[in-house]
C-alpha cells in the first residue's frame, strides 16, 4: 500500500517537473521574441524650394540574436548609408539623410518611407518598413521663373515652356510673382498671347 503511494506522488512528482519545465520553456521563447525595426522622422512639418529637409532613420535590433547585412531603401531618395551593417540584440544605429527641395516637388507633400533589410545568424533575411512621414510644401514664387509660376497656378499654354520672356525671374522687390497666375488665368492661353516676350511685370 505504501509502495503504491510513493509511485502515485512520484508519478505526480514528474509530471509537475515536466509542466514546470515548459512553462519555463516557453517564457523562454518569449522573452526572446522581437523584430527588427525602422523608425523614420523629418526635422520639418512644411519647407519651401531651397529648404533642406533632414530625416532621421534609427533601426533598432529587437530580437535575441546578431543582424548582419543591414541595409536601407527609402522610396524616394533610395539607398541610405549607414555608419555600421551589424546590430547585436537591443542595439540601434541611426543615421541621416539631407534632402534640398525642389521646384519640381511642388505642390507637394514629400512622402515617403523606408524599408530595411538583414540576415540573422541562421541566414533568414528580416525585413521591417516605416510608416509614412509626410511633408507639406509651400511655393516660394521668388526662385521660380515665369513659366513655372504659370504652371504651378494651372494657366494653360503650349508656349509656356518655350517662350523666353517666360524662362526669366520675376522682380523679387515687386509683388508681380504673387500675381502672375491670377492675372494669367484670365486669357484663354498666356503662353499664346504673350509667346517669347515678357508680361510687362518683369522690371515691377
Amino acid at each position: 500500500m505504501k509502495s503504491g503511494k510513493i509511485l502515485t506522488m512520484l508519478f505526480a512528482i514528474a509530471i509537475a517537473a515536466t509542466s514546470l519545465a515548459m512553462v519555463s520553456t516557453n517564457l523562454h521563447a518569449e522573452a526572446g521574441q522581437g523584430n527588427l525595426t525602422i523608425n523614420v522622422t523629418a526635422d520639418k512639418t512644411s519647407a519651401s524650394q531651397g529648404d533642406t529637409i533632414t530625416y532621421t532613420y534609427t533601426v533598432y535590433n529587437g530580437t535575441s540574436d546578431n543582424i548582419t547585412n543591414i541595409a536601407i531603401s527609402d522610396s524616394k531618395f533610395g539607398t541610405i548609408s549607414l555608419p555600421v551593417t551589424m546590430l547585436a540584440s537591443t542595439e540601434n544605429v541611426t543615421a541621416t539623410y539631407a534632402y534640398a527641395v525642389l521646384t519640381s516637388d511642388l505642390p507637394g507633400p514629400i512622402v515617403n518611407k523606408a524599408t530595411v533589410q538583414g540576415t540573422n545568424s541562421t541566414s533568414e533575411n528580416l525585413t521591417a518598413t516605416s510608416d509614412p512621414v509626410s511633408v507639406a510644401l509651400t511655393a516660394n514664387k521668388n526662385l521660380m521663373t515665369k513659366a513655372e509660376i504659370l504652371k504651378f497656378s494651372g494657366v494653360p499654354g503650349k508656349g509656356i515652356d518655350t517662350a523666353p520672356g517666360l524662362q526669366k525671374y520675376f522682380n523679387s522687390n515687386s509683388q508681380a510673382a504673387d500675381h502672375a497666375g491670377k492675372k494669367a488665368k484670365n486669357g484663354k492661353n498666356y503662353g499664346k498671347n504673350h509667346g517669347g516676350t515678357d508680361d510687362g511685370e518683369t522690371d515691377d
